[in-house]
């Protein structure tokens, strides 16, 4: 249940997010419509204002499509979670890649409609701008990124408890909510700086307008990532608040630090509205304003500029995201680096998920010792740390419920790795749901539980080591 309910959260909040920056660029805000730019008496006209109302229509019917899918797939939980991981990769790629087609497609659309009417574009607009008083302080504003160095200060200080250092080194999700949490504050860390590193926009023939502007976006970009950072230390110090030497993480404090890793969201998106908010009435008195007509290089979507030396571009869909200039060799490399590192990380994610769920159970038993595979939590026992070996005719604990995963996996099928159970303690599990007898191995380390799904395997295993 407690997968079920991150996960349709998080499925909610990517659609939430998609929708905001992806499906809402429809005004007609700074001389652009859909990222063209138009005169206003082009914006207005009869033919572009159908166009845009059914590329609105396209966009919530896509949205509302994939948000569906995506709260129902998580229903897939309660079945096997490595068939629901695939889903859910194959659910977000497919989001991801059509949305991201349906707007450049309009956009296309609509920049070959201006091209055919000759709309050429606001009025005053020039092809490129420079201001160089500002460009020389655009590495001199906003808040240091050292800020981000005390986020993970704290999310390191729990080490320093023997309780703490035990938890990670027996359990997967001790280490995993550990890893996530340092590689969310230096993904913070890394965007604060590249984003405080870009050149500064040119909104104005005014310099001092454009100084101030340039400025308030830089310090409320950077003070919602050093609260978003805070906000990742703080739910994975609630997470470490409650690691023992029993091996568990109750599901409370679970529903804590999920509520708590939204924050760190919710800060995002708020400053991002903030600074929105704060630009436009800035710009609201700008008596000078300067349009940069540069949709030529923007027209399928991505910015392809071989006169621009810049590597790292504002988009054109959102002013907080930021994309590579597609006419630099660097440029398309860093797309296919992102694009396959991505996609490796989802197959190889995927790909072990599969073998926990459904790796066989086998155990091998060699002239050293037994060893026991099950694409999960593999183990090896030699025969000196066998304390007794017995057939037992079903499990000690009642049901399976009655055993908590610490390493491993529990899946709809099987329980394979670390567990503890509530008369038994520390043990570990091998075991086929449903299938009896199991074979008891007492060791130094605790009890050892295998079965097998093939009738008489589990007798032959006992027989064996007992004449050893």
């Amino acid at each position: 249940m407690v997968m079920f309910l991150i996960f349709l959260f998080t499925d909610l909040f990517i659609a939430g997010i998609f929708y905001a920056v992806y499906g809402k660029k429809r005004t007609y805000t700074e001389g652009m419509l859909l990222g063209v730019h138009l005169p206003a008496s082009a914006a207005e006209s009869g033919e572009v204002v159908s166009f845009m109302e059914r590329y609105h229509r396209k966009t919530k019917a896509f949205f509302l499509m994939n948000t569906l899918a995506g709260a129902l797939i998580c229903g897939i939980c309660f079945w096997y979670f490595s068939v629901f991981m695939i889903v859910w990769c194959v659910w977000l790629a497919g989001f991801s890649v059509g949305m991201i087609a349906l707007l450049f497609r309009n956009h296309r659309k609509l920049y070959d409609l201006k091209v055919e009417r000759g709309w050429i574009g606001s009025e005053g607009s020039h092809i490129m701008a420079a201001d160089v008083k500002v460009a020389a302080q655009s590495d001199r504003m906003g808040i240091s990124p050292l800020w981000h160095l005390a986020a993970a200060f704290l999310i390191l200080m729990p080490c320093v408890l023997p309780t703490v250092r035990y938890y990670l080194r027996v359990s997967d999700d001790g280490m995993i909510l550990f890893g996530c949490s340092l590689a969310v504050t230096a993904s913070f860390a890394i965007l604060h700086k590249v984003i405080l590193g870009m050149r500064n926009r040119v909104y104005s023939e005014d310099s001092d307008l454009n100084m101030k502007v340039n400025r308030m976006q830089k310090t409320v970009w950077s003070w919602a990532l050093i609260g978003a950072g805070f906000c990742n230390a703080a739910a994975y110090l609630t997470a470490a608040s409650s690691m023992d030497t029993d091996g568990r993480i109750s599901t409370g404090v679970y529903i804590v630090y999920v509520v708590l890793e939204s924050l760190p969201g919710a800060a995002l998106i708020c400053g991002f509205l903030y600074m929105r908010f704060k630009k436009e009435k800035m710009l609201a008195g700008n008596r000078h304003p300067l349009y940069i007509d540069d949709d030529v290089y923007w027209k399928n979507g991505w910015y392809s500029n071989p006169n621009d030396r810049r590597l790292i571009v504002q988009d054109w869909v959102c002013s907080w995201n930021y994309t590579t200039n597609m006419a630099r060799p660097l440029g398309k490399f860093c797309l296919l680096l992102g694009v396959g590192v991505t996609a490796a990380v989802m197959i190889w994610g995927c790909r072990e998920m599969w073998k926990m769920d459904f790796a066989p159970i086998r155990m091998e038993i060699t002239g050293e010792g037994l060893e026991i595979t099950s694409g999960a939590a593999d183990y090896s026992i030699r025969y000196d740390e066998i304390e007794s070996v017995r057939l037992l005719e079903s499990l000690p604990e009642e049901d399976y419920a009655g055993y908590r995963l610490i390493k491993g996996s529990d899946s709809a099928g099987k329980l394979a790795g670390r567990f503890r159970g509530k008369e038994t303690g520390a043990c570990r599990l091998y075991i086929y749901k449903g299938y009896e007898p199991v074979l008891e191995i007492d060791t130094k380390e605790g009890p050892v539980y295998v079965n097998s799904r093939n009738e008489g395997e589990a007798e032959k295993w006992n027989e064996k080591l007992k004449k050893m």
